[in-house]
């Protein structure tokens, strides 16, 4: 099973994703996208590993703020989400994390395929969705896939939901 979290931007998908690993003890792979300097409206977009978040350098940059806006850099996005998820899927013992999966990649089909490749194997993903992105109905709609959307009400419970979801076996286990 997947798990997606959906939800609008702030409203806590990442800490409740954070909180979920902690409470399942494996180990994270697959990407965090993180503001180069904590300000998501004046600041670069990274993609790192959760192994380090630290990493928010010039050399893990996917986006730039230019007049107020992010600008896509295409080519560093798919490269870095592909090689980060092509090695999160290379260890069953852990769980492959998407945070988050947001309206920049839209058009990116390479890395549209290596989501997909994540969802089609049985290495869990946990992941989040921007509100509103069309692009992303492939991975909603996956068999493997439940949504669960975030509130204010509902955030602080969710990691729980999530650990209990994941550490049951499916029924294709029996």
């Amino acid at each position: 099973m997947h798990i997606f979290l959906i939800g609008e931007r702030g409203i806590g998908k990442s800490l409740a994703i954070r909180n979920a690993v902690k409470l399942l003890r494996r180990t994270p792979y697959g990407f965090l996208t993180l503001f180069q300097d904590g300000d998501p409206d004046s600041s670069s977009l990274c993609m790192v590993p959760p192994s380090h978040p630290d990493w928010t350098d010039n050399a893990h940059r996917i986006a730039l703020r230019q007049d107020g806006r992010m600008r896509l850099l295409p080519d560093r996005f798919e490269s870095l989400a592909t090689s980060l998820l092509q090695e999160a899927r290379s260890h069953p013992e852990g769980i492959i994390l998407m945070d988050e999966c947001g309206h920049l990649e839209a058009g990116l089909d390479c890395f549209h395929r290596e989501v997909l490749q994540c969802l089609d194997g049985n290495i869990p993903v946990l992941g989040a969705l921007r509100m509103d992105q069309s692009w992303h109905a492939f991975i909603k709609n996956h068999p493997g896939v439940r949504v669960f959307p975030v509130t204010m009400d509902n955030r602080d419970s969710l990691p729980e939901k999530i650990a209990k979801a994941l550490l049951q076996p499916s029924l294709t286990d029996h």
